[in-house]
């Protein structure tokens, strides 16, 4: 077989793996980048050798499908030193067939794919990743793409969990569809503290769970959170409120379940807003609009009379809805038993100060109260208006208990809507646009971002200036299609559209196109889902593109 292309490298085995097949994460051009550029430039060596040569074996011709990495050590990258790095990959399968799983509506030219590899797969590369991870040096293997599934089918997690408790004590934070949730498994994860947990519950019907789920392990979920509770482990749990009948249904069933849930002490309930795309479903399943509304109006009700803290995601969609000032601090939910909750801070209180210092946004508050948090200190105050008085909240930081674990847990137990927008983004975005000498810019921000953005615009010092023209404009997420409005799914195709109804619809042609650089991933090479570099808008359009380096204009 002669061999004239090898354009994915598809199967890099890993160091001590006798397995025939390893991971293929060496998938597309977006995997490329998380990877550093010598494997770029290991692929276009082997691809310049095999256009011109066939590799041969004892006189025959013989099929290449990967390469091997001969020494690890010369792989490694930096580390945050979190364990997720090691355990992360021993979630290769998932034994839920939920029906609204997102792997469904992903496309087949979506630049990632399924990775289903075989439990002892998976538990070597685990063992391989926990050789060479190293939270002292901040070291690890480097990441690779692929969608992580429930970790807790590997038979082998605890003991992988064992050894990494000896390298680390970082929490470990675990995603599961909660079906391996049996008594002796809750009491293993005990012994691992600090652990916490993200359930993904749905219901706390057992006809429901197996309706959304499609697992005959469905009531185990729903019997974990006594045991979670007894064993003192944190947990989130997460809902989608799938609407597979009528909403009035539906919202009867959401209210049950966070009744149920709060009744055992999570430290969280998440409510994520449904969505599907085209390749989900080419037919309409349900108005977003309605769906939206109706739920976030539900769980705005639920807040009153629950004492667990509900955050609605997308948390964006809630704030244009029913906020006209975007970006405040504003606090509503306390977890319980924390020292927040324990000071007296109150659900609607708006933190103007955090030990002194003027709070201004949203991200100013969480940043200073997750400082405080791990200060060391053990005294912090709070300023915060309440119905238009100022008062001031004393917190004891070490004053609290379960569900508030000061290993799991950040902002001392305040939760708030959302992370919201950074100033620091907009002073980012003038720096571009001054460095680019541009007096006509367009942005390409998302639906969701939009309101937030344009109040930042208006309040901000720095786009007053009468020669500079700043317009925004919100590129449709074809792509994906189906209801999906969400900035970080749009790619390259969908901005270069954008850019082009822009310029039709008799706009002046901008001298710079800014766009937020969370839909283009990691890495030095900025590609989107399906692979294509961002530089491709600018070659498409002909008009200079610049990506503004945030975590928070898309939401």
């Amino acid at each position: 077989m002669r061999i004239r292309d090898l354009p994915t490298g598809r199967a890099l085995e890993t160091e001590n793996i006798g397995a025939k097949r390893s991971r293929p994460f060496y998938q597309s051009a977006r995997t490329v980048a998380l990877f550093e550029p010598r494997i770029e430039l290991i692929r276009k060596q082997l691809l310049s050798l095999l256009a011109v040569v066939d590799l041969e074996k004892d006189g025959e011709v013989v099929a290449v499908d990967g390469f091997r990495l001969k020494n690890l050590h010369d792989w490694l990258a930096p580390s945050t030193g979190d364990p997720l790095e090691v355990y992360g990959y021993g979630g290769s399968r998932c034994d839920a067939n939920c029906v609204f799983c997102y792997h469904k509506g992903n496309p087949s030219s979506i630049a990632f794919g399924n990775d289903y590899r075989t439990a002892a797969e998976a538990h070597h590369e685990m063992v391989t990743r926990l050789k060479y991870f190293s939270p002292r040096a901040r070291s690890a293997l480097f990441a690779s793409l692929g969608n992580v599934h429930e970790i807790l089918t590997n038979q082998h997690v605890i003991e992988i969990l064992s050894v990494l408790r000896e390298k680390t004590e970082r929490p470990f934070r675990i995603t599961t569809n909660g079906h391996q949730l049996t008594s002796a498994l809750i009491e293993a994860l005990a012994k691992l503290k600090p652990v916490y947990l993200h359930l993904s519950l749905h219901s706390a019907s057992e006809s429901r769970r197996r309706e959304l789920v499609r697992s005959p392990s469905a009531p185990v979920a729903i019997k974990a959170l006594p045991l979670l509770r007894a064993a003192e482990i944190p947990y989130a749990v997460v809902i989608v409120p799938w609407p597979s009948s009528s909403v009035e249904e539906l919202i009867d069933d959401l209210d049950a379940t966070v009744a149920y849930v709060d009744a055992f002490d999570p430290h969280l309930i998440e409510v994520h807003l449904p969505g599907y795309s085209q390749y989900f479903s080419p037919e309409k399943l349900f108005d977003r609009e309605e769906t939206w509304s109706a739920l976030v109006g539900a769980v705005r009700g639920l807040r009153e009379r629950t004492t667990t803290p509900i955050v609605i995601m997308p948390s964006m969609y809630e704030e244009n809805l029913y906020e006209e000032r975007k970006n405040l601090a504003t606090v509503i939910g306390l977890v319980k038993n924390s020292p927040a909750a324990r000071s007296g801070l109150a659900v609607g209180d708006l933190i103007t100060a955090v030990n002194g210092i003027a709070i201004s946004s949203r991200p100013q508050a969480r940043d200073f109260l997750s400082l405080l948090a791990r200060s060391g200190a053990t005294l912090g105050k709070l300023t915060v208006r309440r119905s238009g008085r100022m008062l001031t909240v004393n917190v004891n930081l070490q004053d609290y208990a379960y569900p508030y674990e000061a290993e799991t847990s950040s902002h001392l137990g305040v939760v708030m809507m959302g992370t919201g927008l950074r100033t620091s983004a907009l002073e980012r975005l003038k720096e571009i646009i001054d460095e680019r000498k541009a007096g006509r810019v367009l942005f390409l921000t998302s639906t969701l971002m939009k309101p937030s953005l344009q109040q930042a615009l208006r309040e901000s010092p720095f786009f007053g200036a009468p020669n500079l023209l700043l317009d925004l404009a919100i590129p449709r997420n074809r792509f994906f299609g189906g209801n999906i409005i969400m900035g970080d799914l749009l790619v390259v195709q969908d901005f270069i559209d954008a850019v082009e109804e822009h310029l039709a619809a008799g706009n002046a042609r901008p001298d710079l196109i800014v766009i937020p650089s969370t839909p283009f991933g990691l890495g030095r090479f900025k590609r989107d889902l399906t692979g294509r570099v961002f530089l491709d808008i600018e070659r498409q359009v002909g008009i200079p593109v610049a990506l503004l380096d945030c975590d928070t204009i898309y939401d």
